[in-house]
């Protein structure tokens, strides 16, 4: 049953990624409404919101945005890295602190970034090229049932680690499992009535591959997680009218009939992002400001398991091209493999 329903869903994502076309009603929108935003809106927009004079300013929260001109309106591009739409070459590593429920604590510095292969087609690389956890405060159970208390790969992910690979001195440190996620533009969007708003559905695909050195730091197993992201500019004019969502929803599951760990994946998973710019670009400490607020709901098939993790992230454009951000995190209604708490901090470089 589990081989047909994985060979079904191969067929599906081969289709969609290699015969797209056929699907696209007209095959160039994609590219047209794939630029990325914060989003550069029209001089319609402002002249309505501000007596029709585009050059008038207008703040967010006491912080002024700048006037229509600032917001460089044909520029097109993404300035704070955020936007899926936006397929081009980021650089974007990050530090992340993870604690659990059952007080196992996770350090890790992942590589992570874009590469273009066309306009299209885009895929995303995160490796955890450092990864130390600490499970000492779990140790008391071995052997008699730590089950899921590890942090598996993937969001909100369990397992459970041979206990051949658990250090009595309490911690593991090595590198993790690698993910990888491909982003295709198949001409599914479209445009609002109002100027320079638009939306648009792209199929992905993500997977995990067990590349941890430590059998403890990873899933050991394939994880495959095909899905559906959904990005639309919000209505309306500054300051909330500049924001957009973006919507990525995937399907998790192992594709080993068996992982070593004993432990089948199949869950769904949601990375809901909410962009929000606070300020426009500038050499001011108050300048390029924005707020970029994700939610995690995660919904286990196997144990009927919800959990929900929300982290707002806190960004600062420091010149054109770079970033940088804090991103703290929060789990509710957790069990004890669930994040309790994360803060994680990055820098994002656009070539």
């Amino acid at each position: 049953m589990k081989k047909n329903r994985n060979n079904l869903i191969f067929v599906f994502v081969f289709i969609l990624f290699c015969f797209s076309d056929v699907f696209a009603a007209e095959a160039d929108l994609a590219g047209k409404i794939g630029e990325l935003s914060l989003k550069p809106i029209a001089p319609s927009i402002l002249d309505s919101y501000k007596g029709n004079d585009p050059s008038t300013n207008w703040s967010l929260f006491g912080e002024n945005l700048g006037s229509q001109e600032s917001l460089d309106v044909d520029s097109g591009k993404d300035d704070t890295g955020t936007d899926p739409r936006d397929f081009s070459g980021k650089f974007m590593p990050y530090y992340l602190y993870t604690e659990l429920e059952n007080g196992i604590t996770v350090n890790q510095f992942n590589l992570f970034g874009m590469y273009a292969f066309t306009s299209d087609f885009a895929m995303t690389y995160d490796w955890p090229v450092f990864k130390n956890l600490d499970y000492s405060s779990v140790l008391g159970g071995i052997p008699g049932g730590i089950g899921g208390g590890f942090p598996g790969s993937g969001s909100g992910a369990g397992f459970a680690p041979p206990f051949s690979d658990i250090s009595t001195g309490g911690s593991t440190t090595g590198f993790g499992d690698l993910n990888l996620r491909f982003f295709k533009k198949v001409g599914w969007g479209g445009k609002y009535k109002e100027e320079g708003k638009s939306w648009i559905l792209m199929p992905l695909i993500e997977t995990t591959l067990p590349t941890a050195s430590d059998d403890v730091l990873g899933g050991e197993t394939i994880i495959l997680s095909p899905g559906l992201t959904w990005v639309t500019d919000l209505p309306g004019g500054p300051p909330f009218g500049l924001g957009f969502l973006a919507l990525m929803n995937f399907y998790d599951f192992d594709i080993d009939e068996k992982s070593s760990s004993g432990t089948d994946v199949e869950r769904f998973r949601g990375r809901w992002f909410w962009m929000q710019p606070l300020s426009k670009p500038g050499p001011n400490f108050g300048d390029g400001l924005y707020i970029l607020t994700e939610f995690q709901p995660t919904y286990d098939f196997r144990t009927g398991d919800f959990d929900l993790w929300v982290g707002p992230e806190f960004g600062k454009i420091i010149k054109e091209g770079q970033i940088v951000y804090v991103k703290p995190g929060v789990g509710f209604d957790r069990d004890k493999t669930d994040r309790k708490f994360t803060l994680e901090i990055g820098y994002r470089y656009f070539f």
